[in-house]
């Protein structure tokens, strides 16, 4: 069963290091604007590979524990562009806590990466600002509960759907669309194993896009 909000979190602005997302700027709150819809061109389905393929790189670390949360998202997104470059089904729970949207999403979204002989090749997501939620990232863990949200401005160029082949030629299947600059906002879960994990992941002020985990990877 997917959690439900305990209470109500109050957001404020922080300024923080986008090195802790995606590069080395200050990322400073700005005003979110509405993206214009973009459609995924679909590719060809195939059937030949159905299992997993040996990872080519070996997964990112993953920091998950404390209370640094723009920190911890950037790890989940790292390990999240990888595991679609490297599909696999079994390594979801990793990064999304299990029975919430985003697991589900994931898991469906590697499923049909192996389905197809695929892969995507990915392209870090570039943020300008960051809101999140008081407590400040000094607090105590406990003072977070087990849930908490991020709000990021974000934007990434189009990603190819590729075909893997053991010859020369690349061979693209499709484009993930576009993300120009828009608010996503993401949802966190903490289990048991003091660990955040993805929950949900949607774009709260754009109605025209399909809240989804695959928006953000």
């Amino acid at each position: 069963m997917q959690p439900t909000p305990r209470r109500a979190l109050r957001s404020s602005a922080v300024v923080i290091s986008v090195c802790a997302l995606a590069g080395c700027a200050t990322l400073t709150s700005t005003t979110t604007t509405t993206s214009p819809t973009s459609t995924a061109i679909p590719g060809p389905a195939s059937t030949f590979v159905q299992t997993p393929v040996a990872a080519t790189v070996a997964a990112p670390g993953l920091s998950l524990t404390g209370t640094n949360l723009p920190v911890i998202v950037a790890s989940l997104i790292k390990y999240g562009q990888w595991l679609i470059t490297n599909p696999d089904p079994a390594l979801v729970t990793n990064i999304a806590e299990p029975g919430c949207a985003a697991a589900n999403q994931l898991i469906a979204e590697t499923q049909s990466l192996i389905d197809q002989g695929a892969y995507v090749t990915t392209t870090a997501p570039t943020v300008t600002a960051v809101r999140w939620p008081s407590p400040a990232p000094s607090a105590s863990a406990a003072s977070f509960g087990d849930q908490a949200s991020l709000d990021l401005q974000v934007s990434r160029p189009a990603e190819a759907v590729t075909m893997r082949s053991s010859g020369k030629q690349t061979q693209v299947l499709s484009y993930l669309p576009e993300l120009r600059s828009t608010t996503v906002r993401i949802s966190l879960f903490r289990a048991a194993d003091k660990k955040w994990r993805f929950c949900e992941v949607s774009t709260p002020l754009d109605g025209s896009r399909a809240d989804s985990i695959a928006v953000l990877l």
